[in-house]
């Protein structure tokens, strides 16, 4: 008798320590353009690809380097990058930027800063939220 009235409370156990232990893959996708050639690169490749930490400030951002999130979608290096946000915000940001080693996509962020956003440490105007399409153009010639 016990061990009937006890069944439905394992299995609730059982579902609840099953969906505790698997990972949710982060949200949120970016659409990389070049040239006439478009690929997304969904949260989950991007969380893939190696992954760094930066400051900004008192907070921490972790994510790919956003010139290795370029190079999955086939992007040539030394090219310049649009950036776009959901609400139609445009940056572009310069080829020696994206080259940069601290220049991240910040994965798994509240839907107010993410669930992606472009880190440039020490250019707050180029820390773009809600980024969604990230547009490669020729360099600026200096």
């Amino acid at each position: 008798m016990l061990a009937r009235m006890l069944r439905p409370a394992l299995a609730l156990a059982a579902v609840l320590a099953a969906s505790a232990c698997s990972a949710t893959p982060p949200a949120g996708a970016l659409e990389v353009q070049t040239g006439s050639r478009s690929e997304s690169l969904a949260a989950a490749r991007l969380a893939e690809l190696p992954q760094i930490e930066v400051a900004v400030g008192d907070k921490r951002y972790a994510g790919p380097r956003l010139r290795e999130a370029l190079l999955a979608a086939g992007v040539a290096s030394g090219v310049d990058v649009e950036v776009i946000a959901a609400d139609g915000y445009k940056q572009t940001v310069s080829a020696a930027t994206v080259g940069r080693d601290d220049v991240i996509v910040a994965l798994g962020l509240p839907p107010d800063e993410g669930p992606l956003r472009l880190i440039v440490p020490g250019s707050p105007g180029l820390s773009i939220r809600q980024v969604i399409a990230a547009r490669a153009v020729p360099a600026a010639v200096p």
